[in-house]
């Protein structure tokens, strides 16, 4: 255990990490005593747990990656499910490490806060950048591609709190590239009703409403995914359309 000068007092118990985030805090013995793993500490201060991931980087403040979802539940009540398409297609900007040179075609969200699903079109991402400030921001693959392709629109990801269910479900099952297709296959009986390429033609043609009508369609099924391991504790995965396909059931803690 240490307390080092930004006010992290961090505490290892075998692969659980708990870190009290209170910066202001001045920990005495009367306040602060170890119980069953835990920190107890002020009542006024954050008490998350981390991941291992915590341990490879030099910063004191965890980022959102670090923290256990659990943890990121507890200090969220609204959250804010996000999906983007864009222009062009990766290989037309030189490969995946320039994802920032996509471009936004239309981002859609479903915040949990007023009920509502949300489209914006290029010139309005700075409304959405500022939303995704105030809320966990919850999506498939998004630390991946939907948050690196809205750093040019003023996106900064260090300032967000970001729930990524394929990460999660990844960690949890030793699988890679897991489809939001086959999640939603599985655990909601349908899919997706077109892929990003098709809304890259889209916008080369000027359909933009369709583009919309696809994002949008995108969100609902990341929405209703993320709330049934909510409400049930697991999800399933069926990576094969066949009526024999193999299902498999991964518990979860989004709660």
């Amino acid at each position: 255990m240490f307390f080092n000068r930004l006010g992290c007092l961090i505490f290892r118990e075998g692969v659980h990490h708990f870190c009290n985030l209170h910066t202001d805090a001045r920990l005495d013995n009367k306040k602060t005593s170890v119980h069953s793993g835990q920190i107890m500490a002020n009542p006024n201060s954050t008490r998350v747990k981390l991941n291992a991931s915590f341990w490879r980087h030099a910063g004191c403040v965890p980022f959102s990656e670090d923290v256990i979802p659990s943890s990121l539940f507890l200090k969220h009540r609204h959250f804010l499910v996000l999906d983007i398409e864009t222009q062009r297609l990766v290989q037309e900007v030189g490969g995946w490490d320039h994802v920032d040179k996509l471009g936004v075609s239309v981002a859609c969200a479903y915040d949990s806060k007023t009920d509502e699903f949300l489209a914006y079109r290029e010139n309005e991402l700075s409304q959405l950048v500022d939303l995704c400030e105030e809320r966990l921001v919850v999506g498939y693959n998004i630390r991946g591609f939907d948050l690196p392709v809205l750093v040019p629109y003023g996106l900064d990801p260090k300032k967000l709190d970001v729930f990524d269910i394929m990460y999660d479900l990844e960690a949890l099952t030793r699988q890679r590239f897991l489809k939001l297709e086959a999640v939603a296959r599985g655990t909601l009986g349908t899919g997706k009703s077109a892929d990003g390429l098709q809304a890259v033609e889209w916008w080369k043609s000027g359909q933009v409403q369709k583009i919309i009508d696809y994002c949008m369609q995108d969100v609902k099924v990341t929405r209703d995914v993320f709330q049934f391991g909510r409400q049930n504790g697991y999800v399933k995965i069926q990576r094969s359309a066949e009526a024999d396909a193999k299902v498999t059931e991964v518990q979860v803690q989004w709660n």
